[in-house]
């Protein structure tokens, strides 16, 4: 087998591919598999003069009916970025807007000018279509081919390199929540600040890098990350932590300050969790005892709610309390997918009020606000709901106790409420439903 680099303009490509001279060997290669958002990434990748991987052509020669020799191409890598071109230029679908969740841009790029922007390859003006046709892309030409598997070796070579994780690609993104979450939770030689991800019960996870033991303690800590960030907002938000939320912290707080309030904040309520759980592992006498990742969820999530309770102080009473919890582990798991944003907030909720029993945090006995209150807070919040932000009639209007819960100790006072809409409130008619704009 002999190789040799050249470079073919897109639309030479995508000529070959419409003609048939293109094609693929379905004997061992799969059919279109990219989603939309694939396709759009890549096509909005050659306008931003981002590096395209190379694509590797087999170049089979043939003779032709009257004697002479024609010439074929086999893709052997590269498939679906040949149809994407393909079908972009066939109008078969425009590009993304930079504001489009979809497109992975981090939020420092998303203003930049992109006038390609939601168009399709007709709707081009001349100077851009005329980028995308002549933009050149490395093409490694596979020839003298000897014996037919040399090939499909050669693929499965190409396709047999470790992939990275989703939580590798989430710590390659731009902006500092990756360094972040680095320092907290470690990666490779760099030993974590926090030892909280070490006393996780981590039977079911797996680490596909072996050179790697902090992976599966990043996403642990990206997934706390991302429901500190949402309970900041609302301390009511059922938060879903599933790959895709977890995807969009690093996309959408590529600014964030690691020495703001909100970073030191998020530092100290994994400090004081990991104080807890190492007096449970104390009171167990078991050194190397692990706990389930739920329980430690939900006594983060208490921890965050209690942090911001000015009054409160986190004692010797309430630590031997979370502690002997974490240690008897005897609230139910409620089913279902345990990343989803339910059965977080059933499980985190059930914690808060045990806890509340067994160690008497102090609530207000002003349960709710009374008219007066009502209407201070409904003037001072300018008569739109504080969640989704549209304007509330006074007939549906909900007083919610904000930022810190009743529950949780939260004061029924002015300074400590919110006007929400009757359909947003988690404690409103729908009782448990959280508005959409809080998952």
């Amino acid at each position: 087998m002999d190789s040799t680099q050249e470079k073919f303009q897109v639309k030479r490509l995508v000529e070959a591919w419409n003609s048939g001279s293109l094609k693929t060997n379905q004997e061992y290669q799969r059919g279109a598999s990219w989603k939309p958002w694939q396709m759009q990434g890549l096509v909005d990748s050659i306008f931003r003069r981002y590096p395209i991987p190379p694509l590797f052509l087999h170049e089979i020669s043939e003779p032709g009916l009257k004697g002479q020799t024609q010439t074929r191409y086999e893709i052997v890598d590269g498939q679906q970025r040949i149809r994407s071109l393909a079908d972009y230029f066939g109008d078969k679908f425009p590009l993304l807007d930079p504001h489009d969740k979809r497109l992975r841009l981090p939020n420092s790029l998303r203003s930049n000018p992109a006038p390609w922007a939601k168009k399709r390859h007709s709707e081009l003006d001349q100077l851009h279509r005329s980028h995308l046709d002549d933009q050149e892309l490395d093409v490694y030409l596979i020839q003298n081919v000897k014996d037919p598997d040399e090939v499909r070796d050669l693929f499965i070579r190409l396709q047999s390199g470790t992939a990275l994780s989703r939580q590798q690609i989430r710590d390659a993104w731009p902006g500092t929540v990756g360094p972040f979450v680095e320092t907290m939770a470690g990666k490779i030689d760099r030993v974590p600040d926090v030892r909280l991800f070490q006393l996780v019960d981590k039977r079911g996870s797996r680490t596909e890098d072996d050179r790697d033991r902090y992976d599966t303690d990043r996403q642990f800590c990206a997934q706390l990350l991302c429901l500190f960030l949402a309970h900041e907002r609302d301390p009511l938000a059922q938060q879903s932590i599933g790959a895709d939320e977890l995807d969009k912290v690093y996309h959408e707080n590529t600014r964030f300050d690691v020495n703001g309030a909100s970073a030191q904040a998020f530092k100290a309520a994994l400090q004081t969790t990991t104080k807890i759980i190492e007096a449970a592992i104390r009171h167990s006498g078991l050194a190397k005892k692990k706990f389930r990742k739920i329980d430690i969820i939900a006594l983060f999530l208490v921890v965050c709610d209690l942090s911001r309770t000015a009054t409160f102080k986190f004692d010797k009473t309430f630590t031997e309390a979370a502690a002997e919890q974490l240690i008897l582990g005897t609230i139910p798991l409620t089913g279902g997918k345990s990343t989803s944003g339910a059965a977080v907030f059933n499980h985190y909720e059930a914690w808060r009020n045990l806890l509340v029993q067994k160690t008497g945090i102090r609530l207000d006995p002003k349960r709710c606000f009374d008219e007066n209150d009502k209407a201070r807070i409904f003037q001072r919040d300018g008569g739109c709901c504080q969640i989704c932000g549209n304007k509330v009639d006074s007939s549906d209007a909900e007083y919610d106790h904000y930022p810190v819960p009743h529950a949780s100790g939260g004061r029924t006072v002015v300074e400590n409420g919110r006007l929400v809409c009757r359909s947003c409130h988690p404690r409103g008619v729908a009782a448990g439903q959280v508005a959409s704009t809080n998952a």
